[in-house]
Protein backbone atom coordinates (compact mmCIF):
# COMPACT_ATOMS: atom_id res chain seq x y z
CA UNK A 1 0.00 0.00 0.00
CA UNK A 2 3.11 2.55 0.98
CA UNK A 3 4.75 1.36 -2.33
CA UNK A 4 1.42 2.24 -4.43
CA UNK A 5 0.97 5.41 -2.41
CA UNK A 6 4.67 6.13 -3.51
CA UNK A 7 4.97 5.17 -6.59
CA UNK A 8 1.50 7.38 -7.51
CA UNK A 9 2.67 10.35 -6.20
CA UNK A 10 6.40 9.93 -8.05
CA UNK A 11 4.44 9.93 -11.45
CA UNK A 12 2.22 12.85 -10.43
CA UNK A 13 5.43 15.22 -9.74
CA UNK A 14 6.85 13.71 -12.59
CA UNK A 15 4.07 14.76 -15.07
CA UNK A 16 3.85 18.29 -13.01
CA UNK A 17 7.25 18.38 -13.19
CA UNK A 18 6.74 18.20 -17.43
CA UNK A 19 4.12 20.85 -17.24
CA UNK A 20 6.31 22.98 -15.40
CA UNK A 21 9.18 23.02 -17.57
CA UNK A 22 6.47 23.65 -20.63
CA UNK A 23 5.23 26.38 -18.61
CA UNK A 24 8.67 27.97 -18.10
CA UNK A 25 9.49 27.79 -21.83
CA UNK A 26 6.27 29.34 -22.42
CA UNK A 27 6.83 32.43 -19.72
CA UNK A 28 10.60 32.15 -21.14
CA UNK A 29 9.29 33.31 -24.89
CA UNK A 30 6.45 35.71 -23.65
CA UNK A 31 9.08 37.75 -21.89
CA UNK A 32 11.55 37.87 -24.97
CA UNK A 33 8.15 38.72 -26.95
CA UNK A 34 7.41 41.54 -24.66
CA UNK A 35 10.86 42.88 -24.40
CA UNK A 36 12.83 41.76 -27.38
CA UNK A 37 10.48 42.51 -29.94
CA UNK A 38 8.27 45.76 -30.70
CA UNK A 39 4.71 44.69 -30.20
CA UNK A 40 0.91 45.90 -30.39
CA UNK A 41 -1.55 46.51 -27.63
CA UNK A 42 -3.78 43.37 -28.43
CA UNK A 43 -0.43 41.18 -28.24
CA UNK A 44 1.09 42.98 -25.39
CA UNK A 45 -2.40 41.47 -23.24
CA UNK A 46 -2.25 38.34 -24.40
CA UNK A 47 1.31 37.73 -23.29
CA UNK A 48 0.37 39.35 -20.25
CA UNK A 49 -2.64 36.96 -19.53
CA UNK A 50 0.01 34.12 -20.51
CA UNK A 51 2.43 35.42 -17.70
CA UNK A 52 0.18 35.74 -14.81
CA UNK A 53 -1.08 32.04 -15.88
CA UNK A 54 2.55 30.89 -16.27
CA UNK A 55 3.10 32.66 -12.36
CA UNK A 56 -0.33 30.21 -11.01
CA UNK A 57 1.13 26.79 -12.48
CA UNK A 58 4.51 27.45 -10.70
CA UNK A 59 2.84 28.19 -7.79
CA UNK A 60 0.69 25.35 -8.04
CA UNK A 61 3.84 22.71 -8.81
CA UNK A 62 5.34 24.16 -5.34
CA UNK A 63 2.39 23.80 -3.33
CA UNK A 64 2.29 20.08 -4.86
CA UNK A 65 5.49 19.47 -3.84
CA UNK A 66 5.65 20.71 -0.23
CA UNK A 67 2.12 18.54 0.07
CA UNK A 68 3.82 15.22 -1.13
CA UNK A 69 7.18 16.30 0.53
CA UNK A 70 8.05 13.03 2.84
CA UNK A 71 10.70 15.44 4.94
CA UNK A 72 8.11 19.15 4.66
CA UNK A 73 10.90 20.80 6.81
CA UNK A 74 13.50 20.30 5.00
CA UNK A 75 12.02 20.47 1.23
CA UNK A 76 11.29 24.20 2.43
CA UNK A 77 14.44 25.17 4.06
CA UNK A 78 16.13 23.87 0.09
CA UNK A 79 13.19 25.93 -1.43
CA UNK A 80 12.70 29.12 1.08
CA UNK A 81 12.71 31.38 -1.65
CA UNK A 82 9.34 29.81 -3.47
CA UNK A 83 7.78 29.47 0.02
CA UNK A 84 7.84 32.75 0.84
CA UNK A 85 7.06 34.23 -2.77
CA UNK A 86 3.54 31.71 -1.58
CA UNK A 87 3.08 33.19 1.35
CA UNK A 88 3.01 36.36 0.54
CA UNK A 89 0.40 35.71 -2.26
CA UNK A 90 -1.57 34.17 0.46
CA UNK A 91 -1.09 37.26 2.78
CA UNK A 92 -1.72 39.59 -0.61
CA UNK A 93 -5.20 37.83 -1.41
CA UNK A 94 -6.49 38.60 2.46
CA UNK A 95 -5.68 41.92 2.08
CA UNK A 96 -7.30 42.23 -1.52
CA UNK A 97 -10.31 41.00 0.05
CA UNK A 98 -10.26 43.25 2.76
CA UNK A 99 -9.31 46.29 0.18
CA UNK A 100 -5.70 47.22 1.68
CA UNK A 101 -4.03 45.54 -1.08
CA UNK A 102 0.48 45.68 -0.48
CA UNK A 103 0.90 45.85 -4.47
CA UNK A 104 -1.81 48.25 -5.09
CA UNK A 105 -0.47 50.55 -2.19
CA UNK A 106 3.09 50.36 -3.72
CA UNK A 107 1.59 51.24 -7.18
CA UNK A 108 0.19 54.44 -5.61
CA UNK A 109 3.26 55.49 -3.47
CA UNK A 110 5.29 55.24 -7.19
CA UNK A 111 2.43 56.85 -8.78
CA UNK A 112 1.69 54.05 -11.07
CA UNK A 113 -1.53 54.44 -12.72
CA UNK A 114 -1.98 51.34 -14.25
CA UNK A 115 -1.68 48.58 -11.45
CA UNK A 116 -2.20 45.95 -13.83
CA UNK A 117 0.94 46.58 -15.24
CA UNK A 118 2.37 46.07 -11.99
CA UNK A 119 0.92 42.75 -11.31
CA UNK A 120 2.64 41.57 -15.00
CA UNK A 121 5.85 43.04 -14.11
CA UNK A 122 6.17 41.15 -10.62
CA UNK A 123 4.61 38.17 -12.40
CA UNK A 124 7.23 38.35 -15.09
CA UNK A 125 9.93 38.51 -12.11
CA UNK A 126 8.87 36.24 -10.56
CA UNK A 127 8.89 33.34 -13.69
CA UNK A 128 12.36 34.89 -14.46
CA UNK A 129 13.89 34.03 -11.01
CA UNK A 130 11.86 30.98 -11.42
CA UNK A 131 13.89 29.98 -14.00
CA UNK A 132 16.89 30.96 -12.59
CA UNK A 133 16.73 28.82 -9.47
CA UNK A 134 16.04 25.61 -11.77
CA UNK A 135 18.93 26.49 -13.50
CA UNK A 136 21.04 27.22 -10.41
CA UNK A 137 19.68 23.80 -8.94
CA UNK A 138 20.89 22.59 -11.84
CA UNK A 139 24.23 23.99 -11.56
CA UNK A 140 25.10 21.60 -8.74
CA UNK A 141 24.45 18.62 -10.94
CA UNK A 142 26.72 19.70 -13.12
CA UNK A 143 29.22 20.25 -10.80
CA UNK A 144 28.70 17.05 -9.89
CA UNK A 145 29.14 15.61 -13.02
CA UNK A 146 32.49 13.62 -14.65
CA UNK A 147 33.43 17.47 -17.07
CA UNK A 148 36.93 18.41 -16.03
CA UNK A 149 37.12 22.02 -14.43
CA UNK A 150 39.27 23.42 -17.44
CA UNK A 151 36.35 22.06 -19.61
CA UNK A 152 33.39 23.36 -17.73
CA UNK A 153 34.69 26.64 -16.80
CA UNK A 154 35.59 27.26 -20.89
CA UNK A 155 31.63 25.71 -21.60
CA UNK A 156 30.31 28.41 -18.92
CA UNK A 157 32.02 31.32 -20.96
CA UNK A 158 30.67 29.84 -24.13
CA UNK A 159 26.97 29.42 -23.00
CA UNK A 160 27.06 32.64 -21.44
CA UNK A 161 28.23 34.46 -24.61
CA UNK A 162 26.10 32.46 -27.25
CA UNK A 163 23.22 33.69 -25.03
CA UNK A 164 24.29 37.36 -25.27
CA UNK A 165 24.44 36.97 -28.66
CA UNK A 166 21.21 36.01 -29.17
CA UNK A 167 19.67 38.41 -26.99
CA UNK A 168 21.58 41.38 -28.55
CA UNK A 169 20.15 40.21 -32.17
CA UNK A 170 16.65 40.98 -30.62
CA UNK A 171 15.05 44.15 -32.54
CA UNK A 172 14.01 45.63 -29.05
CA UNK A 173 17.78 45.35 -28.13
CA UNK A 174 19.47 47.88 -30.84
CA UNK A 175 18.33 50.91 -32.74
CA UNK A 176 19.82 49.19 -36.50
CA UNK A 177 17.53 48.58 -38.84
CA UNK A 178 16.88 44.84 -39.45
CA UNK A 179 18.40 44.48 -35.63
CA UNK A 180 22.31 43.34 -35.07
CA UNK A 181 24.08 41.46 -37.19
CA UNK A 182 25.23 37.69 -35.92
CA UNK A 183 28.63 38.64 -36.02
CA UNK A 184 28.35 42.15 -34.73
CA UNK A 185 26.12 40.78 -32.08
CA UNK A 186 28.56 37.81 -31.16
CA UNK A 187 31.54 40.78 -30.91
CA UNK A 188 29.35 42.61 -28.03
CA UNK A 189 28.97 39.50 -26.42
CA UNK A 190 32.01 38.16 -26.20
CA UNK A 191 33.73 41.62 -25.26
CA UNK A 192 31.04 42.23 -22.88
CA UNK A 193 31.69 38.48 -20.65
CA UNK A 194 35.12 38.86 -21.39
CA UNK A 195 35.14 42.00 -19.86
CA UNK A 196 37.05 43.34 -22.67
CA UNK A 197 35.62 46.57 -23.70
CA UNK A 198 35.85 46.25 -27.47
CA UNK A 199 33.07 47.42 -29.80
CA UNK A 200 32.12 46.79 -33.37
CA UNK A 201 29.13 49.38 -32.92
CA UNK A 202 28.15 52.09 -30.32
CA UNK A 203 26.99 51.13 -27.74
CA UNK A 204 25.75 54.86 -26.72
CA UNK A 205 24.05 55.46 -29.98
CA UNK A 206 23.22 51.77 -31.81
CA UNK A 207 21.87 49.73 -28.36
CA UNK A 208 18.46 50.62 -26.73
CA UNK A 209 18.32 50.76 -23.23
CA UNK A 210 17.06 47.02 -22.66
CA UNK A 211 20.24 46.63 -24.86
CA UNK A 212 22.67 48.42 -22.68
CA UNK A 213 21.15 46.66 -19.81
CA UNK A 214 21.88 43.13 -21.53
CA UNK A 215 25.44 44.20 -22.20
CA UNK A 216 25.55 45.25 -18.59
CA UNK A 217 24.29 41.91 -16.65
CA UNK A 218 26.88 40.09 -19.61
CA UNK A 219 30.07 42.06 -18.08
CA UNK A 220 28.56 41.75 -14.47
CA UNK A 221 28.59 38.14 -14.91
CA UNK A 222 31.49 37.46 -17.20
CA UNK A 223 33.71 39.64 -14.21
CA UNK A 224 32.87 36.98 -12.02
CA UNK A 225 32.03 34.19 -14.02
CA UNK A 226 29.16 31.96 -14.58
CA UNK A 227 29.79 29.09 -12.23
CA UNK A 228 30.77 31.62 -9.37
CA UNK A 229 27.14 33.26 -9.44
CA UNK A 230 25.67 30.14 -9.96
CA UNK A 231 27.14 28.26 -7.58
CA UNK A 232 27.01 31.34 -5.09
CA UNK A 233 23.01 31.50 -5.26
CA UNK A 234 23.11 27.27 -4.72
CA UNK A 235 24.98 28.13 -1.67
CA UNK A 236 22.40 30.17 -0.62
CA UNK A 237 18.99 28.10 -1.44
CA UNK A 238 20.34 24.74 -0.41
CA UNK A 239 23.00 25.72 2.40
CA UNK A 240 25.87 24.68 0.75
CA UNK A 241 28.36 22.13 -1.01
CA UNK A 242 28.97 18.32 -1.59
CA UNK A 243 32.71 17.53 -1.29
CA UNK A 244 33.26 16.88 -4.93
CA UNK A 245 31.23 20.62 -6.16
CA UNK A 246 34.00 21.76 -3.85
CA UNK A 247 36.93 20.18 -4.97
CA UNK A 248 35.99 21.09 -8.32
CA UNK A 249 35.20 25.12 -7.56
CA UNK A 250 38.87 24.44 -5.75
CA UNK A 251 40.25 23.52 -9.37
CA UNK A 252 38.15 27.05 -10.68
CA UNK A 253 39.07 29.18 -8.34
CA UNK A 254 42.51 28.57 -7.48
CA UNK A 255 41.78 27.98 -3.83
CA UNK A 256 44.16 25.83 -1.91
CA UNK A 257 41.96 25.74 1.22
CA UNK A 258 39.03 23.47 -0.14
CA UNK A 259 37.15 23.81 3.84
CA UNK A 260 36.67 27.67 2.89
CA UNK A 261 35.02 27.42 -0.30
CA UNK A 262 32.02 28.57 0.20
CA UNK A 263 33.00 31.24 2.90
CA UNK A 264 35.38 32.83 -0.04
CA UNK A 265 32.84 32.42 -2.68
CA UNK A 266 29.97 34.24 -0.52
CA UNK A 267 32.82 36.40 0.45
CA UNK A 268 33.94 37.30 -3.15
CA UNK A 269 30.15 38.23 -4.24
CA UNK A 270 29.28 40.58 -1.31
CA UNK A 271 32.62 42.28 -1.78
CA UNK A 272 32.07 42.52 -5.57
CA UNK A 273 28.31 44.06 -4.99
CA UNK A 274 29.41 45.93 -1.99
CA UNK A 275 32.18 47.95 -3.45
CA UNK A 276 29.93 48.36 -7.40
CA UNK A 277 27.06 49.48 -5.02
CA UNK A 278 29.89 52.17 -2.83
CA UNK A 279 30.99 53.03 -6.29
CA UNK A 280 27.57 53.51 -8.38
CA UNK A 281 26.32 55.67 -5.21
CA UNK A 282 29.83 58.33 -5.92
CA UNK A 283 29.15 58.57 -9.30
CA UNK A 284 25.80 58.96 -8.37
CA UNK A 285 26.33 62.34 -6.97
CA UNK A 286 29.00 63.63 -9.25
CA UNK A 287 26.60 63.14 -12.14
CA UNK A 288 23.11 64.13 -10.69
CA UNK A 289 23.24 67.87 -11.52
CA UNK A 290 24.02 67.24 -15.08
CA UNK A 291 20.54 65.16 -15.06
CA UNK A 292 17.79 67.61 -14.16
CA UNK A 293 14.45 66.33 -14.50
CA UNK A 294 15.40 62.56 -15.38
CA UNK A 295 17.31 61.14 -12.45
CA UNK A 296 16.36 58.07 -13.44
CA UNK A 297 19.36 58.17 -16.35
CA UNK A 298 21.85 59.13 -13.76
CA UNK A 299 21.20 56.42 -11.55
CA UNK A 300 21.38 53.87 -14.76
CA UNK A 301 24.50 55.52 -15.95
CA UNK A 302 26.00 54.96 -12.40
CA UNK A 303 25.51 51.63 -12.00
CA UNK A 304 26.57 50.54 -15.29
CA UNK A 305 30.03 52.34 -15.13
CA UNK A 306 30.61 51.24 -11.83
CA UNK A 307 29.76 47.53 -12.84
CA UNK A 308 31.80 48.26 -15.92
CA UNK A 309 34.80 49.54 -13.84
CA UNK A 310 35.03 47.48 -11.23
CA UNK A 311 34.79 44.02 -13.59
CA UNK A 312 37.76 46.01 -15.61
CA UNK A 313 34.93 45.55 -18.84
CA UNK A 314 35.74 49.30 -20.20
CA UNK A 315 32.04 49.67 -21.79
CA UNK A 316 30.61 53.03 -21.33
CA UNK A 317 26.79 54.82 -22.48
CA UNK A 318 28.65 57.94 -23.42
CA UNK A 319 29.52 58.65 -27.17
CA UNK A 320 33.74 59.37 -27.40
CA UNK A 321 33.78 56.34 -23.74
CA UNK A 322 34.78 59.16 -21.13
CA UNK A 323 36.33 61.71 -23.20
CA UNK A 324 32.65 63.06 -23.02
CA UNK A 325 32.78 66.81 -22.37
CA UNK A 326 30.41 65.57 -19.39
CA UNK A 327 32.96 63.35 -18.18
CA UNK A 328 36.08 63.77 -19.27
CA UNK A 329 37.15 67.01 -16.66
CA UNK A 330 34.57 65.27 -14.14
CA UNK A 331 37.47 63.88 -11.75
CA UNK A 332 35.14 62.87 -8.89
CA UNK A 333 33.91 60.32 -11.99
CA UNK A 334 37.07 59.58 -13.42
CA UNK A 335 39.06 59.09 -9.97
CA UNK A 336 36.28 56.42 -8.57
CA UNK A 337 36.39 54.94 -12.36
CA UNK A 338 39.44 54.42 -11.25
CA UNK A 339 39.95 53.22 -7.79
CA UNK A 340 37.34 50.43 -9.08
CA UNK A 341 39.64 49.37 -11.67
CA UNK A 342 42.15 49.19 -9.84
CA UNK A 343 40.25 47.05 -7.02
CA UNK A 344 38.92 45.11 -9.64
CA UNK A 345 42.14 44.43 -11.13
CA UNK A 346 44.12 43.20 -7.60
CA UNK A 347 42.20 40.64 -7.45
CA UNK A 348 39.78 38.92 -4.92
CA UNK A 349 42.51 36.97 -2.47
CA UNK A 350 44.68 40.52 -2.00
CA UNK A 351 41.50 42.47 -1.07
CA UNK A 352 39.77 39.86 0.97
CA UNK A 353 43.22 39.40 2.93
CA UNK A 354 43.83 43.01 3.61
CA UNK A 355 42.23 43.87 7.20
CA UNK A 356 43.90 40.88 8.55
CA UNK A 357 47.10 41.65 6.97
CA UNK A 358 47.76 45.26 9.24
CA UNK A 359 48.71 44.19 12.44
CA UNK A 360 49.28 47.24 14.91
CA UNK A 361 52.15 47.29 16.59
CA UNK A 362 52.11 48.56 20.76
CA UNK A 363 53.12 51.92 19.05
CA UNK A 364 51.19 54.26 18.38
CA UNK A 365 51.43 55.76 14.32
CA UNK A 366 53.18 52.30 13.57
CA UNK A 367 51.81 49.08 11.96
CA UNK A 368 53.47 46.61 10.35
CA UNK A 369 52.37 44.37 7.19
CA UNK A 370 51.51 40.63 7.43
CA UNK A 371 51.05 39.99 3.79
CA UNK A 372 51.97 36.86 1.50
CA UNK A 373 54.61 36.97 -0.75
CA UNK A 374 52.37 36.80 -3.72
CA UNK A 375 50.15 39.75 -2.27
CA UNK A 376 53.17 41.46 -1.98
CA UNK A 377 54.11 41.06 -5.83
CA UNK A 378 50.80 42.19 -6.66
CA UNK A 379 50.74 45.24 -4.77
CA UNK A 380 54.39 45.97 -5.50
CA UNK A 381 54.05 45.54 -9.18
CA UNK A 382 50.74 47.55 -9.42
CA UNK A 383 52.44 50.39 -7.77
CA UNK A 384 55.59 49.58 -9.93
CA UNK A 385 53.01 50.01 -13.11
CA UNK A 386 50.87 52.48 -12.40
CA UNK A 387 53.91 54.99 -11.75
CA UNK A 388 55.47 53.82 -14.69
CA UNK A 389 52.98 54.07 -16.85
CA UNK A 390 51.79 57.43 -15.75
CA UNK A 391 55.38 58.74 -16.59
CA UNK A 392 55.90 57.23 -19.58
CA UNK A 393 52.27 58.02 -21.62
CA UNK A 394 53.34 61.75 -19.77
CA UNK A 395 56.60 62.06 -21.17
CA UNK A 396 55.64 60.61 -24.90
CA UNK A 397 52.11 62.26 -25.28
CA UNK A 398 52.73 65.57 -23.97
CA UNK A 399 53.26 67.04 -27.22
CA UNK A 400 49.91 64.72 -29.23
CA UNK A 401 46.94 63.21 -26.89
CA UNK A 402 48.20 65.47 -24.31
CA UNK A 403 49.05 68.66 -25.88
CA UNK A 404 47.29 71.46 -24.42
CA UNK A 405 46.54 70.48 -21.16
CA UNK A 406 48.05 72.12 -17.97
CA UNK A 407 50.41 69.70 -15.78
CA UNK A 408 48.38 68.94 -13.56
CA UNK A 409 45.35 68.09 -15.88
CA UNK A 410 47.80 66.06 -18.29
CA UNK A 411 49.44 63.97 -15.37
CA UNK A 412 45.87 63.03 -14.09
CA UNK A 413 44.79 61.79 -17.63
CA UNK A 414 48.52 59.99 -18.03
CA UNK A 415 47.32 58.32 -14.37
CA UNK A 416 44.03 57.58 -15.80
CA UNK A 417 45.33 55.73 -18.78
CA UNK A 418 48.06 54.29 -16.96
CA UNK A 419 45.51 52.63 -14.81
CA UNK A 420 42.84 51.49 -17.47
CA UNK A 421 46.00 50.01 -20.35
CA UNK A 422 46.36 46.74 -17.99
CA UNK A 423 43.09 46.32 -17.22
CA UNK A 424 39.68 48.11 -18.26
CA UNK A 425 39.98 49.90 -22.00
CA UNK A 426 38.15 53.43 -20.31
CA UNK A 427 40.08 56.62 -21.84
CA UNK A 428 39.44 59.92 -20.95
CA UNK A 429 42.16 60.98 -24.30
CA UNK A 430 41.77 60.42 -27.99
CA UNK A 431 43.66 57.05 -28.06
CA UNK A 432 43.93 57.20 -31.99
CA UNK A 433 46.68 60.58 -31.45
CA UNK A 434 48.83 58.15 -29.80
CA UNK A 435 52.67 58.47 -30.97
CA UNK A 436 54.18 54.95 -32.17
CA UNK A 437 56.62 54.65 -29.10
CA UNK A 438 53.42 55.06 -26.48
CA UNK A 439 51.27 52.42 -28.90
CA UNK A 440 54.18 50.24 -28.22
CA UNK A 441 54.16 50.68 -24.58
CA UNK A 442 50.70 50.43 -24.27
CA UNK A 443 50.98 46.68 -25.92
CA UNK A 444 53.92 45.83 -23.07
CA UNK A 445 51.31 47.28 -19.93
CA UNK A 446 48.11 45.55 -21.92
CA UNK A 447 49.92 41.96 -22.04
CA UNK A 448 50.71 42.00 -18.25
CA UNK A 449 47.36 42.69 -17.49
CA UNK A 450 45.94 42.41 -13.65
CA UNK A 451 46.72 40.12 -10.98
CA UNK A 452 45.36 36.92 -10.51
CA UNK A 453 42.18 36.10 -8.94
CA UNK A 454 40.96 39.84 -10.16
CA UNK A 455 38.48 40.32 -13.11
CA UNK A 456 40.85 41.58 -15.57
CA UNK A 457 43.01 39.71 -18.25
CA UNK A 458 46.93 39.63 -19.66
CA UNK A 459 49.04 37.08 -18.35
CA UNK A 460 48.91 38.47 -14.82
CA UNK A 461 51.40 40.63 -12.30
CA UNK A 462 52.95 38.01 -10.76
CA UNK A 463 53.62 35.99 -14.17
CA UNK A 464 55.56 38.53 -15.16
CA UNK A 465 57.17 38.88 -12.26
CA UNK A 466 58.34 35.01 -11.84
CA UNK A 467 59.63 35.62 -15.66
CA UNK A 468 61.75 39.14 -15.04
CA UNK A 469 63.21 38.12 -11.64
CA UNK A 470 64.11 34.57 -12.96
CA UNK A 471 66.00 36.04 -15.98
CA UNK A 472 67.42 39.08 -13.91
CA UNK A 473 68.57 35.85 -11.04
CA UNK A 474 69.93 33.79 -13.52
CA UNK A 475 73.04 34.17 -12.27
CA UNK A 476 72.60 33.18 -9.26
CA UNK A 477 74.71 30.03 -7.71
CA UNK A 478 71.94 27.96 -6.46
CA UNK A 479 70.01 28.46 -9.96
CA UNK A 480 67.14 28.87 -7.32
CA UNK A 481 64.31 31.83 -7.81
CA UNK A 482 64.55 33.36 -4.37
CA UNK A 483 62.53 36.18 -3.11
CA UNK A 484 61.94 37.71 0.09
CA UNK A 485 63.44 35.07 2.32
CA UNK A 486 61.42 32.41 -0.24
CA UNK A 487 62.37 29.82 -2.25
CA UNK A 488 59.87 29.53 -5.40
CA UNK A 489 59.27 26.12 -6.68
CA UNK A 490 61.10 25.10 -10.04
CA UNK A 491 57.33 23.74 -11.59
CA UNK A 492 56.11 27.43 -10.35
CA UNK A 493 58.36 29.16 -12.35
CA UNK A 494 58.33 26.65 -15.37
CA UNK A 495 54.51 27.03 -15.37
CA UNK A 496 54.99 31.22 -15.62
CA UNK A 497 57.29 30.66 -18.36
CA UNK A 498 54.75 28.66 -20.09
CA UNK A 499 52.46 31.21 -20.22
CA UNK A 500 54.54 34.26 -21.00
CA UNK A 501 55.32 32.06 -24.51
CA UNK A 502 51.63 30.56 -24.84
CA UNK A 503 50.71 34.17 -24.83
CA UNK A 504 53.21 35.39 -26.80
CA UNK A 505 52.49 32.82 -30.05
CA UNK A 506 48.99 33.10 -30.14
CA UNK A 507 48.93 36.91 -29.66
CA UNK A 508 51.52 37.17 -32.19
CA UNK A 509 49.51 34.53 -34.38
CA UNK A 510 46.57 36.53 -34.06
CA UNK A 511 48.16 39.70 -35.60
CA UNK A 512 49.42 38.13 -38.42
CA UNK A 513 46.59 37.44 -38.61
CA UNK A 514 44.79 40.64 -39.02
CA UNK A 515 47.67 41.59 -41.14
CA UNK A 516 46.30 39.52 -44.30
CA UNK A 517 42.78 39.78 -43.80
CA UNK A 518 42.96 44.17 -43.13
CA UNK A 519 45.84 45.38 -45.96
CA UNK A 520 44.83 48.60 -45.34
CA UNK A 521 45.24 49.08 -41.64
CA UNK A 522 49.05 50.16 -40.43
CA UNK A 523 50.88 47.04 -38.64
CA UNK A 524 51.23 48.89 -35.31
CA UNK A 525 47.34 49.92 -35.20
CA UNK A 526 46.26 46.00 -35.78
CA UNK A 527 49.14 44.83 -33.11
CA UNK A 528 47.75 47.47 -30.87
CA UNK A 529 43.93 45.83 -31.20
CA UNK A 530 45.58 42.38 -30.85
CA UNK A 531 47.19 43.25 -28.00
CA UNK A 532 44.25 44.68 -26.42
CA UNK A 533 41.77 41.67 -27.19
CA UNK A 534 44.10 39.25 -26.19
CA UNK A 535 44.57 41.05 -23.10
CA UNK A 536 40.95 41.83 -22.91
CA UNK A 537 41.51 45.53 -22.21
CA UNK A 538 39.15 47.45 -24.73
CA UNK A 539 41.28 49.98 -26.08
CA UNK A 540 41.06 50.62 -29.84
CA UNK A 541 42.87 53.13 -32.38
CA UNK A 542 39.87 53.29 -34.23
CA UNK A 543 40.31 49.36 -35.88
CA UNK A 544 37.34 47.56 -34.12
CA UNK A 545 34.69 49.22 -35.83
CA UNK A 546 36.42 49.09 -39.25
CA UNK A 547 37.39 45.33 -39.12
CA UNK A 548 36.65 42.75 -41.88
CA UNK A 549 34.03 39.61 -40.53
CA UNK A 550 37.33 37.29 -40.35
CA UNK A 551 38.72 40.28 -38.68
CA UNK A 552 36.18 40.28 -36.10
CA UNK A 553 36.48 36.73 -35.67
CA UNK A 554 40.04 36.73 -34.84
CA UNK A 555 39.14 39.55 -32.02
CA UNK A 556 36.43 36.96 -31.05
CA UNK A 557 38.77 34.10 -30.46
CA UNK A 558 41.81 36.37 -29.09
CA UNK A 559 39.49 37.92 -27.12
CA UNK A 560 38.14 34.45 -25.85
CA UNK A 561 41.55 33.12 -25.35
CA UNK A 562 42.75 35.87 -23.39
CA UNK A 563 40.02 35.49 -20.42
CA UNK A 564 40.04 31.73 -20.33
CA UNK A 565 43.71 31.75 -20.41
CA UNK A 566 45.78 29.55 -22.83
CA UNK A 567 46.80 26.87 -20.30
CA UNK A 568 43.36 26.19 -19.18
CA UNK A 569 42.62 25.84 -22.53
CA UNK A 570 45.74 23.01 -23.36
CA UNK A 571 44.72 21.36 -20.16
CA UNK A 572 41.05 20.86 -20.88
CA UNK A 573 42.03 18.81 -23.89
CA UNK A 574 45.75 17.48 -22.87
CA UNK A 575 44.85 14.86 -19.48
CA UNK A 576 48.06 15.20 -16.57
CA UNK A 577 50.66 12.32 -17.08
CA UNK A 578 52.44 11.25 -13.76
CA UNK A 579 55.90 10.67 -14.99
CA UNK A 580 57.35 10.76 -11.82
CA UNK A 581 57.98 7.22 -11.08
CA UNK A 582 61.13 7.31 -13.76
CA UNK A 583 63.15 9.49 -15.34
CA UNK A 584 66.03 9.48 -18.00
CA UNK A 585 69.61 10.16 -18.42
CA UNK A 586 70.76 13.94 -18.45
CA UNK A 587 72.15 15.71 -21.87
CA UNK A 588 73.27 19.35 -22.53
CA UNK A 589 72.16 21.24 -25.94
CA UNK A 590 74.43 24.28 -26.56
CA UNK A 591 72.09 27.10 -27.06
CA UNK A 592 75.35 29.98 -26.86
Amino acid sequence: MEFDRRSSRDRILKYLRVILIFSATIGFITIILEHGFRINFVEEQVINILSVAVVGIFIFYQVANILFAVDKISFLRTHFFEFVVILFILIEFVLTVFGVSIIQNIGSTLDIQNITFLYVVLAQIYIVIGIMLGAIRYNKKILESKIHPARLFMLSFAATILGGSLLLMLPAASNIDGGLRFIDALFTSTSAVCVTGLTSVDTAADFTRFGQVVVMLLFQIGGLGLMTFTTFFAIFLSGGLGIKEKFILREMMHEDNIGAIGKVLSSLIILTFFLEGVGATVLFFSIKDFYTGNIGEAVFSSIFHAISAFCNAGFSIYPNNLMNPLIQDNFVFTTTVSMLIIFGGLGFTAILGLPRYIKVNREPLFARLNMSLQVKIVFIATLILIIVGTGFTYILELNSSLKGMDTGDALFHAYFQAVSARTAGFNTIDITLFTDPTTFFYCFLMFIGASPGGTGGGIKTTTFTLVFLSILMYRNSTRDLRINKRTIPQEVVNLAFMIFWLSVLYILSGVFILSISEPGVKFIDLMFEAFSAAGTVGLSKGVSGDLSDMGKIIDILLMYIGRIGPLTIIFSFIGERDSSRFSYPNDNITML
